[in-house]
């Protein structure tokens, strides 16, 4: 999967910028160039706003996700030393109090994961 993610990525790119020179090619016959540029650095930018909006929605699902198990454990179903008898509660507000934080939330889930999910998975 890492092997394609980054070609994949650059060919993306690539398309995206020639798509935004082809759309404004010849609006201004005396300075044809320099729109060709601007037109291709806004598909650059779309690009990568594109990317982001994925990585976004990615930490989102991992956020859900980790969300649910926390909702659905049992309280002894925390592995020692995550937070001791309140674990699932201390969780709970972790996950929580970091949606409202977007930057956070993602970094939560993933912490969240190693912790406990992966330690400890549900049968």
């Amino acid at each position: 999967m890492k092997r394609i993610l980054l070609p994949a990525s650059l060919l993306l790119i690539t398309i995206m910028s020639l798509l935004g020179t082809g759309c404004t090619y010849g609006w201004r016959k005396d300075d044809v160039w320099e729109g060709m540029a601007v037109s291709g650095l806004s598909g650059v930018f779309i690009c990568f706003a594109v990317i982001a909006g994925l990585i976004g929605l990615f930490f989102f699902v991992v956020w859900i996700i980790a969300l649910v198990d926390c909702a659905k454990r049992k309280p002894d179903e925390f592995p020692a030393g995550t937070g001791g008898e309140n674990a699932k509660t201390m969780w709970l507000v972790i996950l929580i109090v970091t949606f409202f934080v977007s930057q956070l939330n993602g970094i939560a889930a993933i912490v969240y994961y190693f912790m406990v999910m992966r330690k400890m998975p549900r049968k």
